[in-house]
């Protein structure tokens, strides 16, 4: 993937397994790149661009932008709506179609027995397989003793059950020490996750780092 960035006047390859870095120095267009992906990432339209193959790709559906890390909640609402209807499709597949229609049979009877001596004609108009699943609360495992593991177990299962992805990753030093972002790096190179770390100021490079600097004075260094 490409991503043109007219903030900076620059474009950026963010390839599989590549650790690429932008250190923005300059406070408002920090911000300026910020907020536009911020926008996009919730479907409005921004100035920054991202492609593969010269190929526009709109950015809320081929890109996630990850601000926050304490907390890091992985039960994002896409991810568990991918997963949630991955269970359905396996739920009226015919290794478990009979067990489904046989429970939500039961479910509904004992709702009918429930409201048997209660006032008015109640009726339930979403017993079904759908709704038997989402109410059960589909949750992912959210507790880590690391967070570069838990990004990285994030992105597997976006992988997994959406599709690849551009991370932009913000300020995410500002979380791992030096030794565990060599790890992280090397675990991003090693699974190919396409992923793009965003700062607002220089750290200890890694081997495993391709770096651009956008210093005060928006001068770029690479």
């Amino acid at each position: 993937m490409k991503v043109y960035i007219p903030q900076i006047d620059s474009t950026v390859t963010c390839e599989a397994g590549c650790c690429q870095t932008i250190v923005i120095e300059n406070q408002k267009v920090w911000c300026d790149i910020l907020n536009d992906l911020a926008d996009q990432s919730q479907g409005a339209e921004g100035k920054i661009v991202l492609s593969n193959e010269d190929k526009v790709l709109p950015m809320a559906k081929h890109a996630e932008m990850v601000s926050q890390f304490i907390p890091f909640d992985m039960n994002q609402k896409g991810l568990i709506t991918k997963i949630v209807n991955r269970m359905q499709q396996r739920a009226i597949g015919e290794d478990y179609f009979l067990k489904m229609s046989t429970l939500v049979a039961e479910w509904e009877q004992l709702l009918l027995e429930l409201s048997t001596e209660m006032t008015g004609h109640i009726s339930f108009s979403k017993v079904n397989i759908e709704s038997l699943i989402k109410a059960a609360g589909v949750e992912v495992e959210n507790v880590y003793d690391n967070l570069g593991e838990k990004l990285l177990d994030y992105f597997e299962l976006v992988q997994i059950y959406d599709h690849n992805k551009l991370f932009f990753l913000i300020n995410l030093r500002s979380y791992l020490s030096d030794g565990e972002m060599e790890e992280f790096f090397e675990d991003v190179q090693n699974r190919g996750y396409t992923v793009l770390f965003i700062d607002a100021m220089e750290h200890p490079i890694s081997k495993r780092e391709h770096r651009i600097i956008v210093d005060a004075d928006q001068c770029i260094l690479c």
